[in-house]
């Protein structure tokens, strides 16, 4: 069998984890120093405006003509928000400042924006020959607020990206595992097959040679019981058909086999709202259920308990109890406990309840509950079928 492109030794693995964490850490370095690049060049724009300004006041103060060079300098800025204040703090000018929430210098938002402008950067000093000295405060262009984002943008979509990779990985291999448990499982129900012939052969013969019924009866019901379990496993990985059924009776006699076969110190109760109930369902698929948690009352109330199973006959649904007084599920199982490999049992694989919910809730679209549970004082199962 081929094997799939996904499956790749530990080395190689190795190697293409190297090689992607490199490519995104170049990747990042690369983005980092671009917008350190980026801080340093709008800093080094401040100190050209500020110097223009020094120039163009002192300009101004001699009566000069501005140089042209100086007042492009001033005018072409249309980036970076700005604020220059005087030595107490005193707004005097301000550029790139929204202005629809800076209607007049001394207003309250534009004293909450110079906060925040003092925050983001240090300020620039402007010294004048007369010693009125002023500072400019500026904040960060709109493309180097957008570079600062990239990173973090880039970090999330990597991480988007190996979380739909790992998806597909485990979603692959778990198909390719279920495929395994169904080959496993119809190949056992076809190997059983055979020897279960044989045996109903063999009972046959003990009839028909006049050996007692106390005798061939167990046996056929053993073996009718193996006829069962193996028409089960067949049909592991197929759609189930449905039929019309009588679940009073199909759950009766799940009920009357179990509770013939446990510890006489069980007692065990029958109850039914109705003496015939049909619901269109997968008989086998559900007797399976109801033996899953009939076993596992069984075994929660160790030798010596109650166990009631009941079914009530409602408008639109039908709901079915199985009630031990045993030992309980722990908390920090409740919510995981239909979930595979999880068992209160120190032997079992931890399957029976994780089969009973898929059995309910995808096949028959049910649903199946933990209604109460509580330690040594029980578990109350509820099984609600649609009609």
């Amino acid at each position: 069998m081929k094997t799939p492109a996904f499956y790749l030794n530990s080395q190689s693995r190795l190697v293409i984890l190297i090689l992607l964490s490199a490519t995104v850490a170049l990747i990042l370095w690369s983005l980092f120093r671009l917008v350190k690049q980026t801080e340093i060049d709008e800093r080094q724009r401040m100190e050209v405006w500020a110097l223009a300004q020094k120039q163009f006041v002192k300009d101004i103060d001699l009566n000069d003509d501005v140089d042209p060079l100086i007042f492009k300098v001033l005018t072409s800025e249309n980036s970076i928000p700005m604020i220059v204040v005087d030595e107490n703090d005193k707004i005097i000018s301000f550029n790139n400042i929204n202005p629809q929430r800076a209607l007049i210098k001394d207003s309250f938002l534009l004293k909450n924006t110079l906060e925040n402008l003092k925050k983001q950067n240090d300020p620039i000093e402007i010294v004048f020959e007369n010693a009125v000295n002023q500072r400019m405060y500026y904040g960060q262009s709109a493309t180097l607020e957008k570079l600062k984002l990239y990173p973090s943008a880039l970090i999330l979509l990597l991480l988007t990206i190996g979380a739909l990779v790992y998806f597909y990985l485990r979603t692959s291999q778990i198909a390719i595992q279920n495929k395994l448990w169904t080959g496993m499982a119809k190949e056992t129900a076809h190997q059983l097959g055979t020897p279960l012939s044989s045996l109903m052969g063999w009972v046959s013969i003990l009839k028909s040679k006049g050996i007692k019924e106390k005798i061939t009866t167990p046996m056929e019901a053993d073996l009718k019981r193996l006829e069962t379990i193996t028409n089960r496993f067949s049909k592991i990985g197929s759609l189930p058909v449905k039929t019309e059924t009588d679940i009073v009776s199909s759950s009766r006699e799940v009920y009357d086999y179990l509770s013939g076969k446990a510890s006489q110190g069980i007692e065990f109760e029958f109850n039914a709202s109705a003496t015939k109930i049909n619901l269109t369902i997968n008989k086998e698929l559900y007797c399976w259920v109801i033996e899953n948690l009939l076993n596992n009352s069984i075994d929660a109330v160790v030798g010596k308990g109650t166990i009631e199973l009941s079914i009530a006959d409602e408008k639109d649904k039908v709901r079915i109890h199985v009630i031990d007084n045993g030992k309980g599920i722990p908390k920090q199982l409740i919510n995981r406990i239909f979930q595979p490999g999880v068992t209160t049992k120190k032997r079992g694989w931890g399957l029976g309840l994780s089969l009973c919910r898929r059995i309910i809730e995808d096949y028959h679209q049910g649903s199946i509950q933990v209604r109460s549970t509580a330690e040594n004082k029980g578990t109350h199962f509820e099984i609600a079928l649609k009609r």
